[in-house]
């Protein structure tokens, strides 16, 4: 008998006992509108379900619910429609006996049945429904590929669950892979708190009044933290925000198609599920923060890292006296090998231990944050910085202590020599007891972790180029016999935002004696208001601000994997019609090859806000091809709105449109290579030289990632745009139909303006379209209020 079933069993249990086993034929956590009466805890469980389903067809329809339970939802689907067969699968035997006995209606059966491994034949169903079960499910991939297989062609699936918030995008972005067509996302997180707020504690006292000898108050606080009732963990993190409670409605192709196999970084993710989920409910892992965890609503979560060989309780004494702020939040982070994590093998590459480091803190990544490190540490600390700041959430401060500049390489390699060789230059770096040294048992258990931090600075060295714009403070001692002042000044090379130097003694251990000082210089540091980030509006515009009097600004994006430059020839044709192109340069190209690419479109459409709305106070217009036009259509929401003129889109599905697989920012270099031999825009002499291909990739997988993972939100578009479509009548990537759905988000004038050519039909047709940009210009300002 699984534990799976034990549980559902000691919950029918508990439920017969309090009586209330008819009344829970739902497991679900309910649904209360915000601006509705109190439902009953029935009654909410059954809007969930109806809420999930909508007005979608039911009638004359083969129905799956997969996780079934207590059978409730699949119970309501055949008394409230007329389904030709209503079906439910779950796992535990204890379920589905007590559903073969309660719910015989006509057109309803029970299996007992494994989500991973369906026993329906192919293309049977047209309809599955999985509601609050798939978080125990051993390989969500594996259930995917099961609802694709048993849906007939244009069939739905309806889909809710708690969702870590990374985890939500990759569900999306998997289902999308795999050839789901998205219909519509949304959170019903609020009125699930609700519904839990409302009817859970209801139930709990009637369980704790009918308790039977054999369930202890651990199983009712089992059942309360099921129950997701006020107070429980999970509840907390709903309420945080840190989890979401989302639904998915996505169809099957009406055209059979193959399923498209996943890449093992999205298998990968979707396996990182529960521990996700683990990660928000708890707020972080205890054993990777044993003296202190990070918190959401903390005003600044400071990460402390190691030194080589070093555990978390090298700062036990850390953030605990009176001039550290009690809204802040000290977090020393435990390496695995070591202390409480010992029995764990330690991470040996850089790379790896970043990823793994990362996990941890993206949670708390959206609030301010700061990183401190010592030694291996800082190298550590200066590596978690770069990944940070590439998703633009980058940390408010480094502390940087005792290490040299990361392009410093370590001057003796040690990792493999002998256990005495070995011991012996332990022994003249110092830092390590002799007690420890001279015990071969305690070597063998702490000298694996130290060995590995040898071995993860020995393949580590950035580039002498790499440069970090965060604020950092280092601090060096002028006796450091392992560090020279030099090789610690040399981290200045490194960081381009203001960095302070402060100088101790104490030898390349100060840290142990010079606690207090570095304590409140830390202090001291991050209670400095944040310098805010430089606008530099030239950055983002090459060919220049505009100008007045020179015609109206039409700022222009370019395609994916274009740049600034592809709008060159139509400067002094736009000039002549009375329009000033400004066309942006995005970072990681042209003459912003050394920034990182953007891969988080909020961040970018933040930054593109934040430059081009002082710009925009004057009449003005928005132009974009591909991926311009998905960025000129947000802008548009953002930017203000009495002063724009015209929004031109071309060649891009419009924002309801999820793009079909094969997603391209999931292929690896070689795919992504051979996807572009198939595609317009990409020179030929780049598609055949390698290292101009290296090049060339980065930008535009970044790009891919910002079209391929967009999700329209409608609920926030208010504004009917002054907006005209254009298009080419062969364009493989966007037919002219799907172009048509555009003017759904026009004023009421918006058209489509089909020329000839393909994809890339624009240069060809530059004057005609450049001719009917200033014409519908020229006829809003007519028609424009006063």
């Amino acid at each position: 008998m699984s534990n799976h079933d034990d549980a559902y069993r000691q919950l029918g249990e508990l439920l017969n006992a309090a009586g209330l086993a008819e009344q829970a034929l739902f497991l679900n956590w309910g649904f209360q509108p915000a601006d509705g009466p109190a439902l009953s805890a029935g009654d909410a469980q059954r809007q969930l379900l109806l809420q999930l389903i909508g007005d979608r067809p039911v009638n004359g329809r083969h129905i799956l619910d997969v996780g079934c339970g207590r059978g409730g939802a699949a119970a309501l689907i055949a008394e409230k429609w007329r389904p030709l067969s209503v079906t439910g699968v779950d796992l535990s035997s204890s379920n589905i006996n007590f559903c073969r006995q309660r719910h015989r209606q006509p057109r309803l059966r029970f299996q007992l049945a494994d989500a991973c491994q369906l026993p329906q034949p192919d293309s049977s169903v047209d309809m599955v429904i999985n509601i609050e079960s798939s978080g125990a499910y051993p390989d969500l991939a594996a259930f995917y590929h099961q609802v694709w297989r048993v849906l007939k062609p244009g069939g739905d699936f309806f889909y809710c669950d708690i969702f870590a918030r990374q985890t939500r995008d990759d569900v999306a972005t998997a289902l999308s892979h795999l050839g789901f067509i998205a219909i519509n996302g949304w959170s019903i997180r609020q009125q699930v708190l609700a519904a839990r707020r409302s009817t859970g504690e209801k139930v709990i006292e009637r369980l704790q009044n009918a308790r039977q000898p054999q369930h202890t108050e651990q199983d009712l606080a089992g059942l309360r933290n099921y129950f997701a009732l006020p107070g429980t963990p999970i509840y907390q993190a709903l309420e945080r925000g840190e989890a979401d409670y989302y639904c998915f409605h996505w169809q099957k192709p009406a055209t059979e198609l193959p399923l498209q196999p996943l890449p093992p970084a999205l298998l990968s993710a979707l396996s990182q599920r529960s521990q996700r989920l683990d990660q928000a409910v708890n707020g972080g892992n205890n054993a990777v923060f044993p003296l202190g965890k990070p918190q959401p609503d903390a005003a600044l979560n400071l990460f402390a890292l190691p030194y080589a060989g070093g555990g978390a309780s090298i700062y036990r004494d850390w953030g605990s006296d009176g001039d550290w702020p009690e809204e802040w939040r000290f977090c020393a982070m435990q390496l695995a090998g070591r202390e409480n994590r010992i029995d764990e093998p330690p991470q040996r590459r850089m790379e790896s231990l970043v990823a793994e480091l990362a996990q941890q803190i993206e949670p708390f990544s959206y609030r301010p944050w700061a990183l401190l490190g010592c030694s291996l540490g800082c190298k550590v600390a200066f590596e978690l910085a770069r990944h940070f700041s590439r998703l633009n959430r980058p940390p408010r401060l480094l502390f940087l202590m005792a290490c040299p500049a990361p392009d410093i390489a370590p001057a003796r390699r040690i990792s493999t020599s002998s256990d005495d060789e070995f011991c012996a230059e332990i022994r003249r770096l110092g830092g390590t007891p002799d007690s420890v040294l001279l015990d071969k048992e305690m070597m063998q258990t702490a000298g694996k972790a130290l060995r590995a931090d040898c071995a993860l600075a020995e393949h580590y060295q950035a580039a002498s180029n790499v440069r970090l714009a965060v604020p950092a403070l280092l601090v060096l001692a002028e006796d450091d016999a392992l560090v020279p002042v030099a090789a610690m000044l040399r981290w200045q090379q490194h960081l381009t935002a203001s960095t302070t130097i402060k100088r101790v003694s104490g030898g390349h251990f100060f840290l142990r004696q010079q606690r207090a000082s570095l304590q409140q210089w830390l202090v001291q540091a991050l209670q400095q208001p944040p310098a805010p980030a430089p606008l530099s509006p030239g950055r983002w515009l090459p060919f220049g601000l505009p100008q007045t009097g020179a015609g109206m600004p039409l700022f222009c994006f370019h395609h994916a994997g274009g740049n600034a430059a592809s709008w060159r020839q139509w400067l002094a044709p736009a000039k002549a019609l009375g329009m000033q192109l400004c066309p942006l340069e995005l970072p990681g190209r042209a003459s912003r090859f050394t920034e990182h690419p953007r891969s988080d479109l909020s961040a970018l459409l933040a930054e593109l806000s934040a430059v081009l709305t002082p710009l925009c106070q004057q009449p003005y217009g928005l132009l974009g091809h591909s991926l311009g036009a998905l960025l000129a259509f947000e802008l548009a929401q953002r930017l203000p709105a009495a002063t724009l003129q015209g929004i031109f889109v071309s060649g891009r599905r419009p924002p309801h449109h999820p793009t079909p697989p094969p997603l391209r920012h999931l292929m690896n270099d070689s795919e992504l290579a051979q996807q572009l031999l198939g595609l317009e825009g990409t020179p030929t002499d780049v598609l055949q030289h390698q290292e101009l291909l290296a090049l060339f990739l980065p930008a535009l997988r970044a790009d891919f990632t910002l079209t391929e993972g967009y999700r329209w939100q409608q609920a926030e578009r208010i504004r009917r745009l002054p907006l005209q479509a254009f298009c080419g009548d062969s364009d493989a990537e966007v037919s002219v139909a799907t172009m048509n759905q555009w003017l759904a988000y026009g004023d009421g004038n918006s058209r489509l303006h089909c020329y000839p050519g393909g994809h890339f039909y624009l240069q060809q047709h530059r004057d005609a379209l450049l001719l009917a940009m200033a014409g519908w210009l020229n006829l809003h300002q007519q028609c424009a209020p006063g």
